[in-house]
């Protein structure tokens, strides 16, 4: 058992951990990404078949009335690729502060009932406080480098996103 407690608690398996939600994360931006880059080729497209049938026709007024039609094809577009659902964005933006609260609420419920049962860290045998505080230690480092290797796993990427936009 405590073996197990040592393996999870490791800034290893943090740093694991951090790591696999960082590429979850990156898998996620990078459709985002294919989903821009695929609207933007289709745009290409259009715009390419129209301009060849004007060519063909050779009438100016149907010159304009293609550009036209691409521009409010590209407004439309442009409008469609912006429109979220306020609601969805809202709860998604509540669920990790509200399922954070009720977990430190919880952890903190849990620490005062154990104090009040046994007495506290005082009425521990020595061996064992020491193992309790290698459990801590060993959390704590696990916690810090899962939070790190997230951290910046989401940095790079929103970082990526800036300089694509700039260029785009």
């Amino acid at each position: 058992m405590e073996l197990i407690l040592e393996l999870l608690g490791s800034a290893g398996f943090g740093g694991l951990l951090g790591g696999v939600f960082g590429y979850l994360n990156k898998r996620e931006e990078n459709k985002v990404i294919d989903r821009k880059l695929s609207h933007e080729k289709d745009m290409l497209e259009a715009n390419t078949r129209s301009k060849i049938e004007l060519a063909d026709k050779g009438i100016e007024l149907e010159e304009i009335k293609g550009r036209v039609s691409v521009n409010k094809t590209e407004a439309l577009a442009f409008r469609a690729s912006q429109v979220t659902n306020e609601i969805g964005n809202t709860i998604k933006a509540c669920v990790r502060p509200i399922i954070l609260a009720v977990l430190m609420y919880m952890t903190w419920r849990l620490i005062i009932a154990l104090e009040q049962l046994t007495g506290g860290i005082i009425n521990m045998p020595s061996t064992d406080a020491f193992a309790l505080y290698k459990i801590v230690v060993l959390m704590v480092t696990s916690l810090t480098a899962m939070a790190v290797g997230w951290y910046f796993a989401q940095r790079s990427s929103k970082q990526f996103d800036k300089l694509i936009d700039k260029w785009g």
